[in-house]
This record gives C-alpha cells, sequence and structure tokens, in this order.
C-alpha cells in the first residue's frame, strides 16, 4: 500500500506534537495548538490551566486537553487546525499569531479561544475587538513598543540606527514592525530590517544585520525568530552589540534588556474566556480582550560586557515588575 507524503507529514507532526490525556470519564475537551514549545509559550499555557482550576475545570478530572505544535512551520499549522476541528473537543485554543492566522480560516466548526497573540485583528480573526468572526474570542496582547525605544534610547544615548530581524511571513511581526518603523523614525533613529521565512536563515540574517552599522539590535516576538534566539544572540555578541527584547523569557539567553509582557497573566485572562465557552456561550457575544502586563528584565551580565550601566531608575522598574 502506498503513503502519500501528506499522509506521512500529518503522522509525524501529530505524533511529534500531541500528548497522551489522562483519562476522564466526563467533562470536557479541548483541543491545544501552538507554534513550537519555548519559554514564553509554555508560561502562557501555565497560565491557561492554573485559570481553568480556579474556574473549576481541571486537567484529569473534568477536563481532556490534547496538544499539538507545528514543529516551528508554518505550513504544518492548517493540518492541525483540521484535524481538531473535525474532532470531538469542545473548543480549540490557539497560542501565537500563526496559528490564529490559520484558524481564522480553517476553524469551521469548533469555538476558538486564543491567546499568545500580540494583535487578533492583524490575524484575521476580526475587524474590532467586537466584530470578529462568530466562532473566535480571545486574549490580545500588543508589545510595548515606545517603552522599548525609551530604553534602547537610555542605554545607548545618541543612538541613530537600531537593527532588526523577523519572519516576514508573520502578521504579528509586520504589524509590530510597522508600528515601530513609524516610532523609530518620530525620533530621529533609522531601522534597519533583514527577513527571514525560517529559523535556518535566521542566523544568517542576523549576521548580516551586524555588517549594517548598527548600534544595537532589537528582535520582537516573532515566533521564527524565537525558535533562532540563541543564533540571534550569538551574532550579537560576535558583533558586540546590545540586544534589546520583548520577550523576557529569553533575556538570560543573551539579551541585555526586555520590555516585555507577563505571559502568565494573559494565560490566565483566557481561561476565563474559555471556561464561558465551555459552559455554552457564545464567541459571538464575547469581545477580545487586551491584557498586557509590562515586564522589565535587565542582564547584568551581558551589559557589565558591553559597558553599559542600567539607569536606578529602570533597575527599580524591573525590580517591582518580577
Amino acid at each position: 500500500m502506498r503513503i502519500s507524503r501528506r499522509a506521512m507529514l500529518a503522522s509525524t507532526v501529530a505524533l511529534a506534537g500531541c500528548t497522551t490525556p489522562a483519562p476522564v470519564t466526563s467533562g470536557y475537551k479541548l483541543g491545544v495548538v501552538y507554534f513550537a514549545p519555548e519559554e514564553g509559550n509554555d508560561l502562557c499555557l501555565k497560565g491557561l490551566f492554573d485559570g481553568l482550576k480556579a474556574e473549576g475545570i481541571e486537567e484529569g478530572k473534568n477536563l481532556v486537553v490534547l496538544k499539538s505544535h507545528a514543529q516551528a512551520e508554518i505550513a504544518n499549522i492548517p493540518m492541525l487546525i483540521q484535524n481538531y476541528d473535525s474532532q470531538d473537543v469542545n473548543a480549540i485554543v490557539t497560542l501565537t499569531t500563526p496559528v490564529l492566522t490559520a484558524a481564522s480560516t480553517m476553524a469551521k466548526k469548533k469555538p476558538v479561544i486564543f491567546t499568545y497573540v500580540y494583535d487578533p485583528i492583524a490575524a484575521g480573526a476580526g475587524k474590532t475587538r467586537t466584530d470578529h468572526h462568530p466562532n473566535i474570542t480571545g486574549v490580545g496582547s500588543f508589545p510595548p513598543v515606545e517603552d522599548t525605544i525609551d530604553v534602547i534610547q537610555k542605554l545607548i544615548p545618541g543612538i541613530k540606527t537600531v537593527g532588526t530581524v523577523y519572519n516576514s511571513s508573520e502578521a504579528n511581526s509586520t504589524k509590530v514592525i510597522s508600528v515601530a518603523r513609524e516610532s523609530f523614525k518620530k525620533r530621529g533613529i533609522k531601522l534597519e530590517e533583514v527577513t527571514a521565512t525560517s529559523t535556518g536563515e535566521m542566523f544568517q540574517a542576523a549576521q548580516v544585520l551586524t555588517h549594517r552599522s548598527i548600534q544595537a539590535m532589537w528582535v520582537t516576538g516573532d515566533n521564527t525568530a524565537l525558535q533562532s534566539f540563541d543564533g540571534i544572540a550569538k551574532a550579537a555578541k560576535e558583533a558586540k552589540l546590545p540586544l534589546i527584547i520583548n520577550d523576557p523569557e529569553f533575556t538570560a539567553r543573551g539579551a541585555v534588556a526586555s520590555i516585555g509582557l507577563g505571559w502568565y497573566e494573559a494565560g490566565q485572562s483566557a481561561a476565563k474566556l474559555v471556561a464561558r465557552v465551555l459552559r455554552g456561550e457564545s464567541p459571538a457575544n464575547i469581545p477580545f480582550e487586551e491584557v498586557a502586563i509590562k515586564k522589565v528584565v535587565l542582564n547584568q551580565e551581558a551589559a557589565q560586557r558591553l559597558g553599559i550601566k542600567f539607569p536606578p531608575e529602570l533597575e527599580k522598574e524591573a525590580a517591582s515588575t518580577n
């Protein structure tokens, strides 16, 4: 019997990304889809399941959870969404913008609740927070772009050029970069951009960026970039450039500072919406929520290596948000 390449891929992704749920006699069943395992994603999931437990919905008691990830390949996501949309799950939970983008077009039968997303509108989930696809609701968390630029200017006084790398196929990244591009411009700072479309291209893209006379690197929450973060951090270190990011969980891996978001809180907030949907409320009647809890994390070792001294007010803010 011949097995098609598509079928083989589907089997591989499903086996690699799924976990076996504990037996439950009655209750709810969720299908959870995400881009790939990484620290921010895991923290958001912890917030989600802690939040559901607070709502009286707990895995192993009255909740079955099926998890799948796309192995950091956008092309794998539609198949995962279709898989859960055709199963007997009560709802699909999506994490990351690429997954929500796919669910916005592929999920036809099941309600969808999203989290770990910068901008659900840019992802295609609706026109506004109240005018959205009738089967979709969730929590968006846009990064603090202006605050990030404030910190960059404090760390490198008189800075004129900042470089960034991102995947131009990710709606979350293109949205944030478009906002940041204008914000940098208003402050007299040029934003140098290099794009990549896969994890394999990110390190080379970062190396190219370091040769463009930039004074610092900034990486926002691009899923492809985060999967290649160690390579990006290596390129920045070799070029003796400060790396500023928007994902606190990655700071210790080579960034000087992160001005980001508390993903645990975003997951907790999404849990309340998941509970409402599981109990029968239609997503069509639930507006999108914005939950963006600012979190500042500093890396003293990286700063000392580059001769950077953190302003006292920034150290105080970091202490108060952790």
